[in-house]
C-alpha cells in the first residue's frame, strides 16, 4: 500500500503552482527590485502583478488593484508573493501589508523576507497581527526566488567602492557583509562578519587570530599609517561606534568605521540589529 506524503497533496502541489508564476512574474520586472505577486483561490489565479508593472506600484499592490479593476472578490483568498510585503512606507502610499489586511487575504505565502533592515519581518508581523495566515514557499522555491530578486537583496550584504559605506541588519545572513572594489567577478573582496555587542559596540569576527584588529583610539582613517603594524592577535575584537576594525587578506587591508548601532522596536529598543559602517579599501 502506498502511503501519500505531504508532497504529494495536490493543494501543495496547487501552491507551487502559484508560487513559481509569482516568480515568473518577478522576472518580468524592470530594474533591480524584482518582485512577483500572485492572488489565487484554489487552482485559480484571480490576478498577478510585478513591481513597476502599474505606476511604479508593488507587485501586491499591482495585483490587489487588477482584482479590483475585474470586480473579484479576493477576500479569503492567497496571496503569493516572492518578497516580503512592505510594513512602512517611504512615501504617501498605504504599506502593502495594510493593504493585503484591508483586502481581507486570508493565507499569504513569502518566497524571501525583506533584507532591508527597517523591513526585515516586520511585514510578516503586521500581517500575523492582522490574523492573516503565513506560509514561507518550499526550500526550492525559496532560492528560485531569491535568485529573481539577487540584485536587490545583494544590496543590503555587499558594497563596493574603495571608500564607501552602508547600513545593513547584521542578524541576517550569519552577520556577514562582503565589500569588494567593484561589481566585476574576481574583483579583491573582504568577508566581514559582525555580531552584537551591547548597546554602543560591535564585535568583528575574523574567524581566527591575525585576520582582523581594532585601530584603538584611531578616529579616521588617514590617521592610520600602516595597517599591517595593528595588533591581529585576536579572532573577534570589539569595536566601539566610533571606532575602526581593520580585516585584512591577500588583497590588502578594509577598514571599516562604525558610524551607528541602532535599536528595533521588536527589541523594546534595548537590541541592535542594524549597524551602519564606512569603509577605505587599501590594496597591497
Amino acid at each position: 500500500m502506498r502511503v501519500e506524503s505531504l508532497a504529494d497533496s495536490p493543494a501543495l502541489e496547487v501552491n507551487r503552482s502559484h508560487a513559481s508564476r509569482a516568480i515568473a512574474e518577478a522576472l518580468k520586472c524592470p530594474g533591480n527590485a524584482r518582485v512577483g505577486a500572485v492572488i489565487a483561490r484554489g487552482d485559480t489565479i484571480l490576478a498577478t502583478g510585478f513591481r513597476g508593472e502599474l505606476d511604479g506600484l508593488h507587485a501586491e499592490q499591482v495585483a490587489l488593484v487588477k482584482a479590483e479593476d475585474r470586480g473579484l472578490n479576493v477576500r479569503g483568498a492567497t496571496l503569493f508573493t516572492t518578497l516580503e510585503p512592505c510594513a512602512n512606507s517611504r512615501t504617501r502610499r498605504v504599506p502593502c501589508a495594510e493593504l493585503i489586511a484591508s483586502a481581507g487575504i486570508g493565507e499569504v505565502h513569502i518566497g524571501e523576507y525583506d533584507p532591508n533592515p527597517q523591513i526585515y519581518r516586520r511585514g510578516w508581523k503586521q500581517l500575523r497581527d492582522h490574523g492573516v495566515a503565513l506560509r514561507d514557499f518550499p526550500a526550492d522555491l525559496r532560492e528560485s526566488a531569491h535568485q529573481a530578486g539577487h540584485n536587490f537583496t545583494k544590496l543590503f550584504t555587499r558594497g563596493y567602492g574603495m571608500s564607501a559605506g552602508a547600513k545593513f541588519d547584521f542578524t541576517q545572513n550569519g552577520g556577514r557583509f562582503t565589500i569588494a572594489v567593484d561589481e566585476d567577478e574576481g574583483s579583491p573582496a573582504w568577508g566581514t562578519e559582525w555580531s552584537n555587542c551591547g548597546a554602543r559596540a560591535i564585535y568583528l569576527y575574523g574567524g581566527q587570530s591575525g585576520i582582523v584588529a581594532l585601530a584603538r583610539y584611531a578616529e579616521q582613517f588617514d590617521e592610520i599609517d600602516d595597517p599591517d603594524a595593528l595588533d591581529y592577535g585576536h579572532h573577534s575584537p570589539k569595536i566601539a561606534v566610533g571606532s575602526i576594525g581593520v580585516m585584512r587578506n591577500e588583497h590588502g587591508h578594509v577598514l571599516c568605521k562604525v558610524t551607528a548601532i541602532e535599536p528595533t522596536e521588536d527589541y523594546g529598543g534595548t537590541g541592535h540589529v542594524s549597524v551602519t559602517i564606512n569603509w577605505q579599501i587599501r590594496l597591497r
